[in-house]
């Protein structure tokens, strides 16, 4: 518009925009880029912020952590006189302003997120926000960023109080540093698994059990940081400063990656079956790996024990993970539909190596174990590189103990995961299965594994203790326990691997074009709706579709 109205209808226009005549052009400017940027912000994130600045739930707790504040800084004041001019007093009265803060950002906000998703589900308005340009991506992030700016607010009015605690001396400014930063991680970590579990429970008899696990992760963690960080207040930092930035790093990194694989998570539970779901969780599994192979590596240049430690927890959380991820995904949808097939890759080279990407349950099986696997090789590259650290006999011990338990772990579960896609093959052919049951048909698959073998047995033996027999060979429990001792017969061990090589390979070669679907060509009229979608200008407007069937047409604009 220009800078000055010429004419009657140029004024009315401009009244009804919004603009005034007088005002300036540079003005106007700035007013029309305040717009454009307001549109570009996530609209769920302005709804969502508006209703939780405006619930009682918003007033009531941060009335409440003012209140607390404010008694505190009172009563915590009182009660160190007349030590708090000469003693150092700010451990105590941060130790108090860390709980009345943590209680909101580690238990109310998540859970507030957690209530706010669920409730767009049972209300219905979830299927309105579908057929909008909103993906369920922007929906998750949208409520993640709307959570975000209540701990942004929570945080802003209690900063006052922590600054007025470290001016009585006591803790130094690195520590506070790191307290605070590890309660945003701690908070925004958990209110990422309160919004992963929300779509979960459809019904109203599950949503019950599914907040009270909620509830009870919430409460945990709080515990968790709770006593870390009262640790930390109290004695400090024992870690030296390398040690402190291998933790922050590390900490950084697993919570950034883990909580992209739930956002992804969420997000495929809120997209429509006609949509591909399963390859963005497999990119995301993927790039979390490569954090965890990351991480182990840089561990080893923290010395004996934190590398020991680090390599630990990171083969147990690889092997939970990727046991997990593959029982869910031999729970997938063994049918495409044409808008998946749209999307698949077209050349030879790239379906070979994006082929495992591809939604369904054949794809899946292969593409968890096989991650497992190298997963599980990359960490023993870790091991292996870890003889060279003092006491690396023990490593050594260590090694030899979990490296073949590690082997008969991916041969049971080769084996293990064939008969959960026989058990969600038979339930699927009465009723519709969610991603979900396949954790349970692993749970029970793999405990019929162990308890039929092991209860006859005991039957056999008049209920008497007996010894290990190659008649247990499917009790992976038992097998496990004496591979990890090396009291388990070579035999045996060979046998088990040499099953679950074959439960693989029949996998792969009973797959047939499964794994090989043939790429869609994508309609004319989709190509147009995209780039119409993205403000391009099409060649031709194609005429609606005529539903006798007679023809199509299209005209040059």
């Amino acid at each position: 518009m220009s800078a000055t109205i010429e004419n009657p209808r140029d004024a009315n226009l401009a009244a009804i925009l919004g603009e005034s005549p007088a005002e300036p052009k540079w003005l106007r400017t700035i007013d029309r880029i305040a717009t454009r940027m307001g549109d570009a912000v996530n609209p769920i994130l302005v709804k969502e912020t508006r209703q939780a600045l405006k619930s009682r739930q918003f007033v009531v707790t941060f009335s409440v952590l003012l209140f607390a504040a404010l008694a505190w800084s009172v009563v915590g004041s009182l009660l160190l006189m007349p030590q708090i001019y000469f003693l150092p007093s700010a451990p105590t009265m941060l130790t108090g302003y860390y709980l009345v803060l943590a209680v909101p950002m580690l238990l109310v906000v998540p859970l507030a997120a957690y209530r706010s998703l669920e409730g767009e589900i049972d209300d219905g308005t979830l299927e309105l926000l579908s057929v909008t340009s909103l993906s369920p991506f922007q929906i998750v992030l949208g409520k993640l960023g709307s959570a975000a700016l209540q701990m942004m607010l929570y945080f802003v009015a209690l900063s006052p109080c922590v600054a007025y605690a470290y001016t009585l001396r006591g803790v130094d400014l690195p520590t506070l540093a790191i307290l605070m930063s590890m309660l945003v991680v701690f908070g925004l970590t958990l209110t990422i698994v309160a919004i992963f579990f929300a779509p979960m429970a459809r019904v109203r008899s599950s949503q019950i059990s599914t907040l009270l696990v909620v509830m009870a992760i919430l409460i945990g963690g709080e515990f968790a940081a709770g006593s870390t960080a009262i640790s930390l207040i109290q004695y400090g930092n024992p870690l030296t400063s390398a040690q402190t930035g291998f933790l922050a790093v590390s900490i950084f990194v697993f919570a950034v990656t883990m909580s992209v694989v739930l956002l992804v998570a969420t997000a495929a539970q809120l997209t429509p079956e006609s949509e591909n779901r399963s390859t963005p969780i497999r990119i995301a599994l993927l790039v979390h790996q490569m954090a965890i192979v990351g991480i182990a590596g840089y561990g080893l240049s923290m010395g004996f024990d934190i590398a020991f430690a680090t390599l630990y927890a990171m083969t147990v959380h690889t092997i939970v993970t990727w046991v997990s991820a593959s029982a869910m995904m031999c729970a997938e949808a063994p049918t495409m539909t044409p808008r998946i097939r749209r999307e698949l890759p077209g050349t030879f080279f790239s379906r070979l190596l994006f082929v495992w990407f591809t939604p369904g349950p054949a794809t899946g099986m292969v593409f968890g174990i096989v991650n497992l696997v190298v997963g599980l090789l990359m960490l023993n590259f870790v091991y292996e590189s870890a003889r060279s650290l003092p006491d690396s006999r023990f490593v050594g011990r260590m090694f030899a103990a979990i490296q073949p338990s590690a082997i008969l772990l991916v041969a049971y579960l080769a084996i293990a995961l064939v008969g959960v896609r026989i058990v969600i093959t038979i339930l699927r052919t009465r009723n519709p299965v969610r991603v979900g049951v396949g954790m349970a048909a692993l749970a029970v698959v793999t405990l019929l594994m162990a308890i039929v073998p092991y209860s006859i047995g005991l039957h056999w033996n008049d209920y008497r203790p007996y010894t290990y027999s190659a008649w247990q060979i499917t009790n992976w429990a038992w097998t496990l326990q004496l591979a990890s001792t090396g009291s388990l017969p070579p035999s045996l061990f060979w046998s088990v691997v040499a099953a679950g090589v074959a439960a693989f390979a029949g996998h792969l070669l009973l797959m047939g074009r499964i794994v090989l679907p043939q790429r869609l060509v994508t309609p004319r009229r989709v190509l147009e709706e995209r780039r119409l979608r993205r403000g391009e200008r099409v060649g031709e407007v194609p005429l609606p579709v005529d539903p006798l069937g007679l023809g199509t047409g299209g005209e040059a604009v």
